[in-house]
């Protein structure tokens, strides 16, 4: 009986050396990896930095308009005291104060106008004082006292009563057209003019404005009112096409918020249209025409949603591919040319043998 080897474990040893790829693969992953978090790392922080810098730049855009348009409202407040246009100037400077509280020029200039009258307060002549009497009412009927009532109408004008005086005087006049004319011309200029602004600073823009046209009609229009009607003007260009057509509305009322950022809101709606036309062209992700809309708007307000918005179209454009243009295919589009006809290809003659 022959003596059997000794079976041990067949399974194969395992080579230390077959170990090296492995480790040297791990090692290279690893090393991969590593730098992969440092770049990104770097890129976060680059980023950061990025958009702290876009921030500060914003925020110092912000600060250089706004003060440029409380400096430019502030000389120009300066300019309606000495005209003594004292109630435009008050307007201004409230709307500086809002914004600037701590403006001692404006403050200053506000103690000035609060303490001036206005030059359409100044009376020629003498000065009449508003007493308790019965008004005339708006549609008078005949009247038989032409000298009293020439007195009641005077009493209104100098209450500033309006909307009483207006009706009144003309019917005085459709009455008595040569009694006093000069008179109650002066008195019928004063109402247009002092009505008709009193309406473009409310909501019946339309016929402050026609006031304004009658009450040239009568006589030159002073600066002031002259300001109001450009600004109404510009306002109701604006409002018309305000949810119908964002561009054309924020094209009216980029020159209003310049001139009279205090007139009905003219910034805020201003930033609305801008908001809305960057709203316009994400929604298409025509990203980098909304990049500028959202960069103006930011320049007249600040917000988290606008500054997400911002963001995101800033995204979007860095990472838009212009497409090239193509060849012009439609000649007919091209104004005063007709398309090119190439000549007809005519068959080789070929001459006949001995010809």
């Amino acid at each position: 009986m022959s003596d059997a080897a000794p079976q041990g474990d067949n399974s194969p040893e395992e080579n230390p050396e077959s170990k090296k790829p492995t480790k040297i693969l791990y090692r290279i992953l690893g090393v991969v990896l590593i730098l992969l978090a440092v770049i990104i790392a770097w890129l976060l922080v680059v980023g950061f930095l990025g958009y702290q810098s876009g921030q500060r730049k914003l925020a110092e855009n912000q600060a250089a308009e706004l003060r440029a348009a409380v400096d430019r409202q502030v000389q120009l407040a300066r300019e309606d005291v000495n005209q003594g246009n004292m109630a435009l100037a008050i307007s201004r400077l409230d709307w500086v104060l809002e914004r600037d509280p701590n403006n001692q020029a404006a403050r200053t200039l506000l103690q000035q106008a609060q303490t001036k009258p206005d030059e359409s307060e100044l009376v020629q002549g003498e000065v009449m004082t508003p007493t308790a009497v019965p008004l005339p009412t708006a549609t008078p009927g005949l009247i038989a006292d032409p000298a009293g009532e020439l007195q009641r109408l005077r009493r209104l004008t100098a209450s500033k009563t309006w909307e009483e005086a207006l009706p009144a005087l003309l019917a005085f006049q459709m009455q008595f057209p040569n009694y006093e004319r000069l008179e109650t011309d002066q008195m019928l200029y004063d109402t247009y003019l002092e009505y008709g602004v009193d309406l473009l600073t409310g909501d019946n823009i339309e016929t402050g404005m026609f006031y304004l046209d009658q009450a040239e009609k009568l006589g030159d229009l002073p600066q002031s009112a002259l300001d109001y009607r450009l600004w109404a003007t510009l306002y109701t260009q604006g409002i018309s096409y305000y949810g119908v057509n964002w561009d054309l509305t924020a094209y009216f009322f980029r020159d209003l918020c310049l001139a009279a950022p205090f007139y009905h809101n003219a910034c805020d709606i201003l930033y609305e249209s801008l908001v809305n036309m960057g709203d316009l062209y994400a929604a298409n992700l025509d990203w980098c025409p909304a990049v500028l809309y959202y960069e103006e708007a930011s320049f007249q307000q600040t917000s988290a949603e606008l500054g997400g918005k911002l963001t995101q179209a800033r995204e979007g454009c860095a990472q838009a591919t212009p497409t090239p243009s193509g060849p012009i295919t439609d000649t007919l589009n091209i104004t005063g040319t007709e398309p090119i006809t190439a000549p007809p290809i005519l068959p080789s003659v070929t001459p006949a043998p001995g010809g």
